[in-house]
């Protein structure tokens, strides 16, 4: 296989990527394109194709294409299946691919489109489902590529393309069932935490769920509340990551997954039955976490100035209690004052008069009965 060969397969496959990680954009490097008659009551519409058709039924429809660059352009527009992508999102067929699902249901009008610098065109097409389509949710696509003629000085030919989403619903008993089907953590190298929910559709059409990871510190109270709402197609797994920053303090924190979706009659893509959802919660997961160096060299200052006050007030119960086991009494005569008593006790004349509950001016009257230190 020649260079100009591999380098066309390998960007082919970066291409195969992009695509699928963009299908939800209606406009990419300058043009895009959108469903030529949105539903104003359900505005998914705007950017989605979106239909409840009946075995053997046809559906007349159109997509606007757009060139919003400054060029002319020429524009493949065709269809696909869907297909799903890393942590079961969307994502559509390649062009070469076999359609055999709503990609194989769509007729268009043209399959090339030319416009000027910032014009568009509607394509008609008509949408036509099978005689033993089953009930349900299907999925396909709508691609506008842009086209290229000549091939780049390194012998690549570079072409983008942008893909809208087409849903059919075939009307029947439409079952709608989220799962957890786990929830596990794991740690980085620079102490950051990585949560990884997993749930599963289990029934035939998609389902918009609401996820939710909400970290809160041991005793409770909320640290940081992650997650959205992502759509789970039909039959698929819906896995997603949530980082969690290493929190400064460190120390042990819990974490809960909380699924939440509409499973009631009048719900579906872009609509809502208005009725309670549907909530799941995952096991509690507990982890601990080491202080940031900063976090850890403060709270040792911390440890060793409460261990410092702890000495002290051991040291001060320690010495009041001796004082109240062994200080003896003393009757004050005329001649003495609390200054002299704690010169001939040998004890500051403050500490005598904080036991005995001397007020300023710390007078002390003949045959006041105190206590002082015991005469060694």
């Amino acid at each position: 296989m020649n260079t100009k060969n591999k380098i066309i397969i390998i960007f082919a496959a970066l291409l195969m990527f992009v695509s699928r990680v963009n299908v939800h954009a209606i406009e990419y490097s300058g043009f895009g394109g959108r469903p030529a008659n949105s539903d104003p009551n359900n505005p998914r519409t705007e950017s989605i194709f979106i239909y409840t058709l009946s075995p053997e039924e046809k559906k007349e429809d159109g997509v606007r294409v757009i060139n919003n660059s400054q060029v002319t352009k020429t524009f493949n527009v065709y269809a696909t299946d869907s297909t799903p992508s890393t942590g079961g999102a969307f994502a559509c067929k390649q062009f070469l691919e076999a359609q055999t699902g709503v990609g194989s249901w769509i007729k268009l009008a043209k399959s090339e489109v030319t416009l000027p610098a910032g014009q568009n065109e509607i394509v008609p097409f008509t949408i036509s489902t099978p005689e033993n389509v089953s009930v349900g949710e299907h999925n396909g696509c709508i691609l506008i590529q842009e086209k290229k003629s000549e091939a780049t000085a390194s012998g690549v030919n570079i072409s983008m393309r942008t893909g809208l989403r087409v849903v059919v619903t075939i009307p029947g008993n439409a079952l709608r069932s989220i799962v957890i089907e786990s929830f596990t953590l794991s740690k980085k190298d620079d102490g950051s935490i990585l949560f990884y929910p997993k749930v599963k559709n289990e029934g035939n059409v998609s389902i918009d769920t609401d996820v939710s990871v909400v970290t809160r510190y041991f005793f409770g109270k909320e640290f940081l509340t992650q997650g959205g709402q992502y759509p789970v197609f039909r039959g698929e797994i819906g896995e997603w990551n949530f980082e969690l920053k290493r929190p400064f303090w460190g120390g042990w924190y819990k974490s809960d997954l909380t699924v939440s979706y509409d499973n009631n009659y009048g719900a579906g893509v872009g609509q809502v039955s208005g009725k309670t959802l549907t909530r799941l919660e995952s096991p509690t997961l507990w982890f601990f976490v080491t202080p940031t160096p900063a976090a850890l060299a403060i709270e040792m200052i911390i440890i060793l100035l409460l261990l410092a006050l702890l000495g002290l007030w051991l040291f001060s119960v320690r010495r009041w209690r001796w004082i109240a086991n062994h200080w003896v009494s003393h009757t004050v005569i005329k001649s003495e004052n609390i200054q002299e008593l704690a010169k001939t006790y040998n004890v500051s004349w403050k500490l005598l008069a904080k036991v005995n509950s001397i007020e300023p001016p710390y007078v002390v009257e003949a045959g006041k009965i105190i206590k002082v230190p015991p005469v060694s």
